[in-house]
């Protein structure tokens, strides 16, 4: 397709749509018009059995579910001064009342207008929604004055970690589990059923440490034990069959791993911020005692932030934190933060430690370090769709300490890396595995894509100034077909209804990078 730009950036987004050609792809469409995937082997290895993973159970609800519109129960207009107490008061109201079959409880609407807040404001209980009426300037602008740093919205469930049956923990006993492999054998099913909910451990050795020189930068095996949730659908003998494929391998030499039949207890859902743009009040262009993140999502599932924008923050415009799952993040942005340009500062749109199955689309940022980017140990899959970054400072990609099943689906941004970053901060070492960049535009720099032993990263697609890394590439600057990966793995699980569901017609059709640099978060996407 050929397009027409008029700004020196969107000159390179020409570069970035140049047609792919032909060549032996790990996944490709078959003559049904689904997808076939190739087997592959990891670093270091020859049993080539693992296959790309679906990333599509990422997102609300386990992908291709439309977010809900909850009734409006509280109506406030701005006043001046402070007005976090009445929101608050709104909130606490709402919270109060008795959710409906949907688990929804109600929408506090602001109407247009200015609101200062002096502090943060919670989201406690299910199926409770912050909404405003626009994210532009002229919509609904909460100011955050509290000069200390702090988070503006914060969604939060109670408790952590899961409730485990003890009576259900049983060893792996498979001597290789594969990366998308949806089959685990036990030492014993018997106290397992099908519908369970389950978590699948994976339990490093010192000899995974050792093999990827981790050590000197202060690995433990016993602080990478990362819980996979899953459901199971099928047993046969001692064979669960589960809801998700794996992202990880998990294999006797390093370990192996453990499935024991868990919940987690106390999770908040239903609940959103809709609508809604954030500013925070500074003192300089380097303070640091102002508002720090926008919203966070801690504990939540099935949980959404749509239509959000939020300036000059510390840190994030959204942070999904502490084992969250299946939210969504769309049409956001974050824009002129505000911080000292180093690190733990300016991470646009974070996903933190235990959070999986979370969907972040259609997002831009401007100013940021790492704008779509991971912590420590994420467990995945997690995906970034569609989303564009702008004057860029550091690379977009998992930050540190091994997290997996990461999919940066059609990103366009600076640097885009997934790397050993060894002593980096406080040892960041390898800082994904599993990582596919698919269709993805760095348009400074490089894209980088190495992979650790017994791992795998891909670059797939993708169109860079520069490339770097030993990792799994192909196509390099001639994108593939299919244009999005999450999409075309949506419509081949759950169909075309589902993809219209989540999916706008123009993004289902191509890239929306051009009207994502128009957008900037300034007024309601259109397309």
């Amino acid at each position: 397709m050929t397009r027409k730009y008029t700004t020196l950036s969107a000159l390179y987004l020409l570069l970035c749509s140049a047609v792919a050609t032909a060549q032996q792809p790990l996944a490709q469409a078959g003559n049904n018009g689904k997808l076939l995937y190739n087997t592959y082997a990891n670093e270091g290895e020859s049993n080539a059995v693992n296959r790309i993973p679906d990333f599509s159970f990422a997102g609300y609800k386990g992908g291709g579910v439309r977010l809900p519109v909850v009734a409006v129960k509280q109506t406030l207009q701005p006043s001046p001064g402070d007005n976090r107490e009445k929101i608050q008061a709104a909130i606490d109201a709402v919270s109060a009342l008795t959710p409906n079959a949907a688990g929804q409880r109600g929408a506090i609407l602001l109407r247009k207008g200015s609101y200062e807040v002096s502090g943060p404001l919670y989201i406690r209980k299910d199926g409770v929604v912050l909404r405003g009426e626009g994210q532009a300037l002229n919509g609904t602008v909460l100011k955050a004055t509290q000069q200390a740093q702090h988070t503006l919205i914060i969604i939060t469930g109670e408790g952590k970690g899961y409730q485990f049956d003890k009576n259900a923990v049983v060893n792996i006993t498979a001597p290789y589990i594969p990366v998308g492999a949806v089959q685990i054998e036990v030492a014993n099913a018997a106290a397992f059923s099908v519908g369970d909910d389950i978590v699948v451990e994976r339990t490093p050795n010192q000899t995974w440490i050792d093999d990827l020189q981790m050590a000197q930068y202060g690995w433990k095996a016993a602080d990478y034990h990362v819980r996979f949730e899953r459901r199971i659908t099928a047993i046969k003998g001692n064979t669960l069959t589960i809801n998700v494929p794996m992202v990880d391998v998990l294999q006797a030499r390093y370990g192996s791993g453990q499935v024991y039949k868990a919940t987690a207890v106390g999770r908040i859902q239903q609940c959103g911020v809709e609508q809604i743009r954030l500013e925070s009040t500074y003192s300089s262009d380097t303070a640091e005692d102002h508002a720090w993140k926008g919203v966070m999502l801690q504990r939540a599932t099935n949980c959404w932030v749509k239509q959000v924008t939020a300036r000059y923050f510390g840190y994030a415009c959204v942070s999904i934190e502490g084992e969250s799952v299946y939210n969504t993040v769309e049409e956001c942005a974050m824009t002129a933060p505000v911080s000292i340009t180093t690190g733990g500062r300016k991470y646009s749109f974070n996903i933190g430690q235990g959070a999986a199955f979370n969907l972040f689309t259609r997002c831009y940022t401007q100013g940021g370090r790492h704008d779509f980017v991971t912590s420590s140990r994420v467990p995945g899959p997690n995906v970034f769709l569609d989303c564009y970054a702008t004057d860029t400072h550091a690379d977009i990609g998992p930050h540190h300490r091994w997290a997996t099943g990461l999919l940066f689906d059609n990103v366009y941004g600076g640097q885009i890396r997934v790397r050993n970053r060894k002593a980096s901060g406080t040892g960041h070492g390898w800082s994904g595995a599993q990582t596919l960049f698919w269709n993805c535009c760095s348009y400074k720099e490089d894209l980088m894509v190495d992979s650790p032993k017994g791992a795998r990263n891909w670059g797939i697609g993708n169109s860079a100034k520069k490339f770097n890394g030993d990792g799994y590439w192909e196509n390099k600057d001639k994108t593939v077909t299919p244009r999005s990966l999450y999409i075309q793995q949506l419509q081949d699980r759950l169909g075309t209804a589902a993809v219209n569901n989540v999916i706008p017609p123009t993004q289902r059709r191509d890239n929306i990078w051009k009207q994502l640099e128009q957008w900037k978060g300034e007024s309601t996407l259109k397309l």
